[in-house]
């Protein structure tokens, strides 16, 4: 029964999307008053949908697993996502406005192409491209799409309605089997969480102080704790670190502290916490005590078989070729074909760096941070708008909770529910700062006028 909904669904989206593509305008109610409408244009409506819609896997296997005999649309729902978005770009109006980051972003596309020269398999190294391809297209499309502060909060505001839907399915079991597989997996979701929990904190500072974004802000936290989620609660609490650190600047340091204060109580002091962190000893229990002393060694942390994964691939294809490494997909294509079962490598980096050596690790790196750079140099401009500011800081948190996240967590696979958001938000923020004029300052004999 799934399969179906997930198909009808499939297929419904994907017609509304070319739809309001090649539509002259649309209407939707504006996010600063809801009690007014607004008359935009069908590329613009047709962005807020897609970017509203990325936690939908539509896939019955697994909801994004990629096990199990059911349906499986994620591979050519990504296909037809990207597809639509160059499509957009020849129709719309206003051409990409190109930052630092598009630039980082593209040169390590094109070394990614590279690799495929050497590659094992052209077949799986294409089918990782374009998982890499995807945040950089919808970040490009938004900085064309999207110019204005009420479509910037019109992505936001969508996003957090099918964030909120997103969880009420997936912690209401009766409705989950009916839905099986429309959304991603816990693991992808708590990761878009990180971005819309900044999103609503971002809401909430900027946008009059409502007690409701405080809230939910403070909600998409507990998905990561109730599931017992290690990387996704790093992501979350490195994410807003760096949101409080843009928002506050130095004075934010006290803040960061206490979330990371909490983050430690709640890996000693939740015993399901505990218990997944760290190997069991009732002799010798680890306590915050032995953290400040330096008592806790790697192997006492619970690595849930990742390290012997990550060994085998090192050796297979890191080892001997640590520049270049041994061509993108050739982690992939190994896993897959290898009667263990295991199919993800559960560590991003020591997939860049098999696949793409340590060039192509580094050139993924600098894509961080240069769009990290960019955001604080917007963040710390005067002139620039208030709600331009509010689009750069949910960017930086969410591409550095995405970053801390794939140390040990498969980020690049479900990129359309975990990078793609904070990189839309990136290329959101280049489309609305070009409509910003940057003041005229003229010299006179008494001093500084402007």
């Amino acid at each position: 029964m799934s399969g179906i909904v997930n198909l009808i669904v499939f297929l419904v989206l994907n017609a509304y999307f070319f739809i309001f593509m090649f539509r002259y305008s649309a209407r939707i109610k504006d996010p600063l008053n809801s009690s007014k409408y607004l008359l935009i244009e069908g590329t613009e409506m047709f962005f807020i949908l897609l970017f509203a819609t990325g936690t939908l896997a539509l896939s019955s296997s697994g909801g994004g697993h990629g096990a199990g005999g059911g349906l499986n649309l994620q591979a050519i729902r990504l296909l037809l996502l990207e597809v639509a978005l160059l499509m957009s770009l020849f129709v719309c109006t206003e051409r990409p406005k190109w930052g630092a980051g598009t630039v980082a972003y593209l040169i390590y596309i094109l070394w990614c192409i590279y690799t495929l020269t050497y590659a094992n398999s052209i077949e799986y190294g294409i089918r990782y491209i374009l998982k890499y391809l995807y945040p950089m297209i919808i970040m490009i499309t938004a900085s064309a799409l999207v110019r204005d502060e009420q479509i910037f909060l019109a992505c936001c505001v969508w996003a957090r309605r099918v964030a909120i839907l997103s969880a009420l399915i997936g912690y209401i079991p009766v409705v989950n089997n009916f839905f099986g597989g429309a959304f991603w997996y816990a693991t992808a979701l708590n990761l878009n969480y990180v971005t819309i929990s900044l999103t609503s904190f971002a809401l909430y500072y900027y946008y009059g102080k409502d007690k409701k974004d405080l809230i939910l802000a403070i909600l998409f936290v507990l998905p990561c704790i109730l599931l017992v989620h290690r990387s996704g609660l790093l992501a979350m609490f490195i994410g807003l670190a760096v949101f409080m650190f843009l928002k506050h600047k130095w004075i934010s340091l006290p803040y960061i502290a206490g979330v990371l204060a909490i983050g430690v109580a709640i890996v000693f002091y939740v015993p399901s916490f505990h218990e997944k962190m760290f190997w069991k000893d009732t002799d010798n229990e680890l306590t915050v005590q032995d953290l400040r002393s330096g008592n806790i060694a790697s192997d006492d942390i619970r690595n849930n078989g990742r390290e012997a994964i990550w060994k085998i691939l090192e050796s297979q294809f890191y080892v001997g070729h640590e520049m270049k490494g041994s061509g993108i997909g050739s982690c992939q294509q190994f896993l897959y074909e290898n009667p263990a079962g295991v199919k993800q490598t559960h560590g991003d980096y020591v997939q860049m760096r098999c696949d793409t050596g340590l060039i192509g690790f580094w050139l993924y790196m600098a894509i961080g941070i240069v769009v990290f750079l960019h955001c604080f140099i917007v963040c710390y401009t005067s002139y620039i708008p208030d709600y331009i500011k509010c689009c750069a800081m949910i960017a930086a948190g969410g591409i550095a909770g995405c970053y801390a996240a794939m140390y040990s967590e498969n980020v690049v696979t479900y990129t359309m529910a975990s990078t793609g958001y904070p990189f839309a938000l990136y290329g959101i923020m280049l489309g609305m700062l070009n409509k910003v004029n940057k003041p005229q300052y003229q010299y006179s004999e008494r001093g500084l006028n402007f």
